[in-house]
């Protein structure tokens, strides 16, 4: 994993502390962060792909317009698995 640093507000922080340690949701503010960002990651990807149809077709081989997300699920045996999903990157509409 990577490091990335974020300056928040001092309001996001006293709730991701409410929500983090040994009576939280989360073990760490990491941890928090990290999912907070894969939920947005695919819900913009999920909105994107509902696009993805109406797009050119031509740059199926630039990688630098797909982005794999990892999605954690349990198997039959409820043993964790990591699988992606390959989404391509287009730009939000302007209204």
């Amino acid at each position: 994993m990577k490091i990335v640093t974020v300056n928040v507000p001092e309001s996001y922080l006293d709730v991701i502390d409410k929500l983090t340690g040994r009576d939280g949701l989360y073990p760490s503010r990491s941890e928090l962060i990290r999912c907070a960002v894969r939920a947005f990651l695919l819900r913009e990807l999920k909105m994107a792909k509902r696009f993805e149809q109406h797009t050119d077709k031509t740059d199926i081989d630039d990688e630098k317009k797909y982005v794999r997300i990892p999605i954690d699920s349990k198997n039959e045996k409820d043993e964790r698995v990591r699988e992606f999903k390959t989404y391509k990157i287009i730009k939000r509409l302007e209204f």
